[in-house]
């Protein structure tokens, strides 16, 4: 592939594989949420994080604004309005809490213990959606446990506040995923979308009125990028697991983790130690074995049809 032209290499890419194509695009959302992150920590050394938290939302619903006025706002048509208020409810206090954490965790820390993510999800779908319960799932589930134990390491050093923040934003990050498995059942992925930002957005913005801070020019350029960056890699993300299997694309999202090294380091002279990277690993092997393992179970089941 031509890397130094941009135009002939989105040519080329159209000729790859699907799946190819879904593990450049996930790579790349990964770039733009580390880089992001690193963003909203260096904010967060001047700015309170529901500022930046709402900023956040704001633009990244401007950059979404003109898919409703493409639409005529038919996009933002449901009959299930509670749910997507639950869901920007615990999606917003999960944003809030983890732009806390980053101010109070090396970003490299709060990425590995983020990993844990996949494996909430997993035990919010056996026991909240009722999924059932067979023994790779209950192994991968023991690993990631396991892997964040190794980070955390609990008695051989002090558990940060940061880190139970982190934790805790993943569970607010697992209740809104799977409301949003349950939204998508009937409703269009944009609406879901639009919902999201706008129901963040009015929380925040009513919270930001005690803790306001007009920041500066650059302060401001800084939000602007960090909104630009969350809806970029949201739609790459989406788009990965559109057009290509999920058992080939989840692996490389937990490249992000990579990623969080390489902006620590390049942005605040941090590089994870060999603890996280041990149970950054565990984690990423209990959901990537997992991912693979259910996506044969599935089409086992596809062929005997």
């Amino acid at each position: 592939m031509d890397w130094k032209n941009p135009v002939r290499f989105i040519e080329e890419l159209d000729s790859v594989s699907p799946t190819i194509r879904g593990i450049i695009l996930a790579l790349v959302s990964g770039a733009f949420f580390a880089t992001m992150h690193g963003s909203v920590r260096l904010l967060s050394r001047d700015l309170d994080a529901t500022e930046i938290a709402f900023f956040r939302a704001f633009f990244g619903f401007v950059f979404f604004a003109p898919i409703l006025f493409r639409t005529r706002l038919s996009v933002l048509r449901t009959s299930r309005l509670p749910l997507h208020l639950l869901r920007g409810l615990f999606n917003g206090a999960s944003l809030l809490l983890w732009f806390t954490a980053l101010s109070l965790v090396p970003l490299g820390d709060a990425t590995a213990l983020s990993l844990m993510g996949p494996v909430f999800v997993t035990m919010g779908a056996i026991f909240i959606l009722g999924e059932n319960v067979h023994g790779p799932r209950w192994i991968a589930l023991v690993i990631g446990v396991l892997g964040a134990l190794v980070i955390v390491r609990p008695g051989f050093q002090e558990i940060n506040y940061g880190m139970i923040l982190v934790f805790i934003s993943m569970i607010f990050v697992t209740c809104s995923k799977l409301i949003a498995k349950s939204l998508s059942r009937t409703d269009e992925p944009s609406t879901i979308v639009a919902y999201l930002s706008l129901t963040m957005m009015v929380p925040s913005g009513v919270a930001l009125c005690f803790v306001w801070q007009t920041p500066t020019l650059t302060q401001l350029i800084f939000m602007v990028a960090i909104g630009f960056m969350g809806s970029c890699g949201h739609m790459l993300l989406t788009t990965a697991y559109k057009i290509a299997d999920i058992s080939a694309v989840e692996p490389v999202v937990f490249a992000r983790l990579v990623w969080a090294a390489i902006v620590g380091w390049f942005m605040f002279s941090e590089f994870p130690g060999l603890w996280i990277w041990l149970g950054g690993a565990l984690i990423v092997a209990a959901s990537t074995w997992l991912a693979r393992h259910e996506s044969r179970e599935r089409q086992k089941r596809e062929e005997n049809d």
